[in-house]
Order: C-alpha cells, then sequence, then structure tokens
C-alpha cells in the first residue's frame, strides 16, 4: 500500500483526520476559585487547552477599598506551547468606570446581533463539572445573625440556579451557611471547575467573528469600543 504514492496520501490524510478530530474533542478547562477572610480577597481564573499546551491565568491577589474606589492589582499570565508571559497591573475601580463599562457594554450589544443568543446557545455547551461555595457570616447578634444566614443562603441557591439554566450541571454542587451566632465575621470560599470542547469553543469564536464582521462597522467598532471600556 504504502509503495504507491496515493498510500502515503492516504495515510497522510488519515492521520491529520485523526489529529483533527482529537483536537476538537479535546476539552478546555477552566479553575475559578474566589476566597474573601475579612477584608482580604483573593480570585484567580485558570484555563487549559490542548492537553495543556495553552495555559492561561488571570489573578487578583489584592483588592483594597479606598473612599468609593477599589485599588487592584492583577497579575496575568500566559503559557502557548512552552512561552510564558506575564504582566502585572495596577488599577482602580470606581463608580465612574464601572458607568462607563455598562455603557460599552450596551453599545456591544446593540453593535450585535442577537449577542445574547449567541452566549447562550455556547454556554449550553459549557459543562460545570465543580461548584463548591462555603460562606460563614456572624453579626454579633443571634437573630440578626440568623437573618444574614438565609439571606446568604438565598444569594447562593439563586446564583446556581440562574446558571444552572444555562449550563450543564454534571455535579452535585456543594453550597454551606455557616452562622457565628458570638461574634461579628464574615469569610466566604467559592471555586468551579467548567469545561466545553475545543471544538465548540473555536466554532462559536467563528461564529462570534462573523456576527462581529457584519455589524456596523464591523471588527473595528468592537475594537474602538473596547479599547475605552
Amino acid at each position: 500500500m504504502f509503495s504507491h504514492p496515493y498510500g502515503w496520501i492516504a495515510a497522510g490524510g488519515f492521520l491529520i483526520s485523526l489529529l483533527t478530530i482529537t483536537v476538537c474533542a479535546s476539552r478546555v478547562i477552566i479553575i475559578a476559585h474566589a476566597k474573601r477572610i475579612g477584608s482580604n480577597d483573593d480570585a484567580e481564573v485558570r484555563i487549559r487547552a490542548l492537553f495543556g499546551l495553552i495555559k492561561f491565568k488571570y489573578q487578583i491577589p489584592a483588592a483594597k477599598l479606598e473612599g468609593l474606589a477599589i485599588k487592584v492589582q492583577e497579575e496575568i499570565s500566559a503559557q502557548h506551547a512552552g512561552r510564558g508571559t506575564w504582566k502585572e497591573y495596577n488599577d482602580e475601580i470606581n463608580p465612574e468606570k464601572v458607568v462607563s463599562s455598562i455603557e460599552k457594554m450596551k453599545q456591544v450589544l446593540q453593535l450585535t446581533r442577537d449577542l445574547t443568543g449567541w452566549l447562550r446557545k455556547t454556554m449550553t455547551k459549557v459543562e460545570l463539572t465543580k461548584w463548591n461555595w462555603s460562606t460563614s457570616i456572624g453579626t454579633g447578634d443571634a437573630m440578626w445573625t440568623a437573618m444574614a444566614t438565609g439571606v446568604v443562603w438565598s444569594v447562593q441557591s439563586s446564583v446556581l440556579g440562574v446558571l444552572s439554566q444555562f449550563l450543564q450541571l454534571k455535579a452535585e454542587p456543594v453550597m454551606t451557611v455557616n452562622p457565628l451566632f458570638n461574634r461579628s465575621a464574615f469569610a466566604t470560599e467559592w471555586s468551579c471547575i467548567a469545561q466545553i470542547r475545543f471544538g465548540y469553543a473555536i466554532l462559536a469564536g467563528l461564529q462570534l467573528l462573523h456576527r462581529m464582521k457584519k455589524s456596523k462597522g464591523g471588527v473595528k467598532a468592537w475594537q474602538n469600543i473596547l479599547s475605552k471600556a
């Protein structure tokens, strides 16, 4: 078979097809973790794709409230096929920036046809394989602590309930709210793992790019809006 040129072509085509199927069937894994203990915050998102050849990490190790603004120190690292980059940013989140970001998001939604429909369709392909959320809260007063515990439990349940309408919930969620009746304190820790097949992620990206090109002003309009966000 391989003595004939067409045999090598057929073998090469088979290997390429097998590699393409393997890559498309591989998973993009998203691992998120956040916690707040007292006034200390820590949040991190890790993304891994192509069997670990592509890695991305976004971390907010420090967030400090200063008046009406939040001072944020961000760390972003990425690794592509063994080559890594790392950046650190210092930024400030204030009410003006929040309002501006909301306005930019509205412009993006108006600019792109059925962007929310694309997002909903993409989210249905995402599998949630882990969801842990634990909170401890105390106000120093038994009655108010009991009320606060109920509120926190409602918030945690509502967030998971909304997400479960869009994502595929593949694991039993673990959620706890612990009342601290003897002191005033607050601590919460959340972690989740989500995954989507690489092929679906690529397809969703191509669909978004097509919608961006079809929108008024095309991709450049998106870039102008997001660069000012």
